[in-house]
């Protein structure tokens, strides 16, 4: 669903993100991690041709659409209908004055889904990420903010989106609500098989939903492979920092990434 090679994104002579290679499976969830500042999400909005200010080169597909040579209503078609992006602040990004189903259908519209269709369509996302279709009746202010993440994630399963691309989702959210938001994408990667590009620096939330990880560091791939070995087995002396710094409560007995079992 997501086929990334040789991108390289530049302001002036510098390169602030460099991917040599990037694939992502429907059914799958891979995850770029790194310290702020390491380039992951400019990798991420560079997958939807979104970064602004800079070069970007290389290959971007995302199904059969080459990004970075695709006629601007070729990235129309894609944005939204085929891939999604989830924001780690959705309620930033609604507008207040306007309930979530109002919000919903026009942006169907935009993509030619209206009326009866719409209306379906908005009731069978939200139930699809565990929210009461009453919900659709709210303004953003009147939800929380675990409720409004499932709800941009639900906005992209009713425009039919297969690829989700979600920056920090859950940075805003308290940890339970986190675990809440983590399980309905893994629960949408395996019962429909959508490919999820997860971009985090908080690795054990990354362990809980990854299948294979890239790490970054100072706008380069340092590392990547399946979330087991890499966080089991480290390669990366960088890889093994980021590890060694999630934290653990005292007395508490269980793992973290990276620390096999005993």
């Amino acid at each position: 669903m997501i086929r990334i090679r040789n991108l390289a994104v530049r302001i002036g002579d510098r390169v602030i993100a460099s991917v040599p290679e990037l694939d992502v499976a429907a059914g799958e969830c891979v995850a770029i991690v790194g310290e702020s500042g390491s380039g992951k999400t400019t990798t991420l909005l560079a997958t939807l041709g979104l970064v602004e200010g800079a070069a970007v080169s290389g290959e971007i597909c995302v199904g059969d659409v080459d990004v970075l040579t695709a006629a601007p209503a070729d990235l129309l078609r894609i944005r939204g209908s085929r891939a999604a992006l989830v924001m780690q602040s959705p309620q930033a990004a609604l507008n207040p004055t306007m309930r979530l189903g109002t919000l919903m259908r026009r942006a169907l519209a935009r993509h030619g889904v209206k009326g009866g269709e719409a209306r379906s369509r908005a009731d069978e996302a939200v139930a699809a990420v565990l929210l009461d279709p009453a919900i659709l009746r709210r303004y953003p202010h009147q939800v929380s903010g675990g409720q409004a993440q499932r709800f941009a994630i639900a906005l992209a399963l009713a425009l039919g989106a297969e690829v989700i691309l979600a920056d920090e989702p859950t940075s805003a959210l308290d940890v339970t609500v986190q675990a809440e938001v983590v399980a309905v994408l893994r629960r949408l990667r395996d019962e429909r098989g959508l490919a999820v590009l997860f971009v985090s620096h908080d690795l054990a939330l990354v362990s809980t939903i990854a299948d294979r990880v890239v790490v970054m560091k100072e706008g380069a791939v340092v590392e990547c492979g399946r979330a087991d070995a890499v966080f089991t087995r480290p390669s990366d002396a960088y890889t093994r920092e980021l590890i060694a710094a999630v934290p653990r409560l005292p007395g508490h007995s269980g793992e973290r990434p990276g620390e096999e079992e005993t």
